[in-house]
């Protein structure tokens, strides 16, 4: 290899390495921000719970206090007409007793005037029978006899009313009234301050939840430009693979099996610096037509790849167990690229090990140009590319299916349900976590940071488009001016004095209109690939989910739950491949904190491996489609009473 291709070849590793690792950088700096995130959003969920409770109980007491203020109202009623009662009452008894006694002394009177009557009326029987004196005397006797009747009845009367109001209670009835008035005081007294408390919790939750909000909004700014950021790296280092390393890029599935699985290594097709049009007629060699005799990718452990060379991997072609070759006669697709699957277990790496799950490897690309291209350019070595990114294979665990909920007896409030595709490992080796997401409103949601990018580029796209748009439109106009100053310059030629000025301003026009159309050209091609652009950002970008409140949460933060936060499942006894996760009081959601009543969770079920430390990277943990789980009401109510 020539000094040039050297320091060419130097000069594409050191960037590509550099870019590489600024993006494993920010790749830490986004990791760092999204668990800032997490925890930030944990808080402010947290201190939600905690202002709707006290807010729910400061509406409680405050219906109490106006309840009790309302009875105290009352009491202080009854306490004024129970003393105004007692006063009156005492009085009445007074009255009574003075009135039963004047009205006795009445009737004593009347009784000892009937008996004179009495007598004279005898006298008067017996002297005087029949005669005038005789009939007044009867009517008076009569009548005096009624009066002292009615006499005795009205005393009577005085009697048994001066009794019965001295039967009334009333001390009894003040008392009583002067002790509930009491009580209702005190229990005033006890619900004013707890109504005061709850207020002042009222307003320090709210300042904690205002705090909490505060700095969840700065995570999420945060984490948006790590994003941003990181995006921008992985940009970046694409357009420097594509441009100076053949586009080299390995494609591992997302949910890999080694039993059946492969991987794709995708590369542009080789494009010569010279045409065979460079060529100078006379010479006979023809190399430049043809200059690709073979394509070969060879897997690197990635803790070898700067040891790596040229020499030792022309010394692997031909090797079909540790080189992959293309031969030049197979053709690319349409947009020029290679695309070569590769089985795991059918290809091993340049040091001729079979690949190991969880070992890091790069793969390289040797192209093998033809002799007769050598020759016409004076230049005898193969081309090696730059390592490409790091990746590496890992058995990707089951991710459960058919998330449900059930209810039964009050001693087992409900469980989650789910099933899982049956795994080569020990039913010992993996756990089944079960998280309970809040599904919460006004955080920033799942959704907006996985769709982040894709709306960047989206509205980048269409301002370009919209810039160009209105290029077009102004060329456009532009050329039809040309075109009609044209036609005024050729009738204004005919009648000319100065044919040699016109012509000079006919070909300036003409000069000018084929430069617009030209422009115009190009425009509408940059035009035609924008939209194509844009096509194919809307058709990467991630699909609709069901749960667009979702807040953010990933792999990477469930595997980092700590143990007091999730519940493990448990084998159904009627099948192997069915699980079940009991829920009781004690059940809490992702970050601790007790399960609310009537509050809408997410139930998330977590692939873990939890076998050999040494053999853990070799798995790679899973996640339930959380995204498009229905949220589940939690409740200990019977399931009569939610019917109802």
């Amino acid at each position: 290899m020539n000094s040039y291709n050297e320091n060419l070849h130097s000069s594409v590793l050191s960037s590509l390495e550099s870019q590489e690792m600024t993006k494993k950088q920010l790749s830490s700096q986004l990791s760092t921000s999204m668990f800032t995130l997490y925890y930030a959003e944990g808080a402010e969920i947290v201190a939600q719970e905690k202002l709707d409770a006290t807010a729910k109980l400061y509406k409680e007491q405050q219906h109490i206090n106006n309840v009790v203020v309302t009875n105290k109202n009352m009491a202080d009623n009854l306490l004024l007409s129970a003393n105004q009662q007692k006063t009156y009452v005492t009085q009445a008894v007074t009255n009574m007793a003075v009135c039963a006694s004047n009205i006795q002394i009445a009737s004593n009177s009347i009784v000892r005037l009937a008996s004179d009557i009495g007598s004279i009326y005898s006298i008067v029987n017996a002297a005087d029978y029949g005669t005038q004196i005789y009939q007044q005397t009867l009517e008076a006797y009569n009548l005096i006899n009624k009066t002292a009747y009615n006499a005795e009845l009205t005393s009577q009367y005085a009697m048994e009313a001066t009794a019965s109001i001295s039967e009334v209670s009333t001390s009894v009835v003040a008392d009583g009234a002067k002790l509930t008035n009491s009580s209702v005081n005190n229990l005033l007294q006890v619900t004013t301050s707890d109504l005061t408390a709850t207020t002042a919790v009222l307003t320090v939750d709210n300042d904690t939840r205002a705090k909490a909000s505060i700095a969840t909004r700065a995570a999420e700014g945060a984490i948006k430009c790590c994003e941003v950021e990181y995006n921008a790296s992985k940009k970046a280092y694409t357009y420097n693979n594509e441009q100076f390393n053949q586009s080299l890029i390995v494609e591992v599935p997302k949910n890999f099996d080694p039993s059946v699985g492969s991987f794709t290594v995708s590369f542009d097709s080789y494009k010569s610096p010279f045409t065979p049009e460079d060529r100078d007629p006379a010479t006979q060699n023809k190399g430049l037509a043809n200059p690709i005799l073979s394509y070969n990718i060879i897997l690197v452990k990635d803790s070898k790849k700067s040891f790596f060379n040229a020499s030792t991997a022309e010394d692997l072609v031909g090797n079909q167990d540790q080189c992959k070759s293309i031969p030049a006669t197979q053709k690319p697709d349409d947009k020029g690229k290679y695309r070569a699957t590769i089985a795991y277990k059918s290809l091993r790496d340049a040091d001729n090990d079979p690949l190991v799950l969880g070992e890091n490897y790069v793969a390289f690309l040797l192209i093998m140009f033809t002799e007769a291209y050598k020759k016409e350019i004076n230049t005898f070595d193969e081309y090696l590319s730059a390592p490409s990114e790091i990746f590496s294979l890992a058995y990707t665990l089951k991710s459960a299916k058919d998330i449900a909920t059930s209810r039964n007896h009050s001693e087992d409030l409900s469980k989650v349900t789910f099933n899982v595709e049956k795994e080569e490992l020990k039913s010992s080796e993996i756990d089944y976590r079960c998280f309970f997401l809040p599904y919460t409103d006004n955080l920033s949601t799942n959704e907006d940071l996985q769709t982040l990018e894709s709306k960047i580029e989206t509205m980048e796209l269409d301002e370009e488009i919209k810039t160009v748009d209105a290029e077009i439109k102004a060329l456009t106009e532009e050329i039809e001016i040309l075109n009609s100053s044209a036609q005024a310059n050729a009738e204004a030629a005919k009648n000319s004095k100065d044919p040699d000025q016109d012509k000079q301003r006919n070909n300036s026009l003409k000069s000018a209109l084929a430069e617009a159309k030209e422009k115009l050209r190009i425009a509408k091609a940059q035009l035609t690939d924008l939209n194509a652009k844009l096509k194919e950002v809307k058709e990467k970008s991630p699909k609709p989910v069901k749960n667009t409140n979702a807040f953010f949460f990933n792999l990477n933060l469930a595997e980092n739950i700590p143990a007091g936060n999730f519940t493990s499942a448990k084998h159904k006894t009627t099948s192997n491949q069915e699980f079940e996760v009991h829920i009781d009081g004690t059940t809490t959601d992702n970050f601790g904190n007790p399960l609310i009543e009537d509050k809408n969770y997410i139930p998330v079920i977590l692939s873990y491996y939890k076998g050999s430390e040494i053999l853990k990277t070799r798995y790679k943990n899973s996640l339930s489609d959380w995204q498009n789980t229905p949220p589940i009401p939690y409740s200990t109510k019977p399931k009569s009473e939610i019917t109802n």
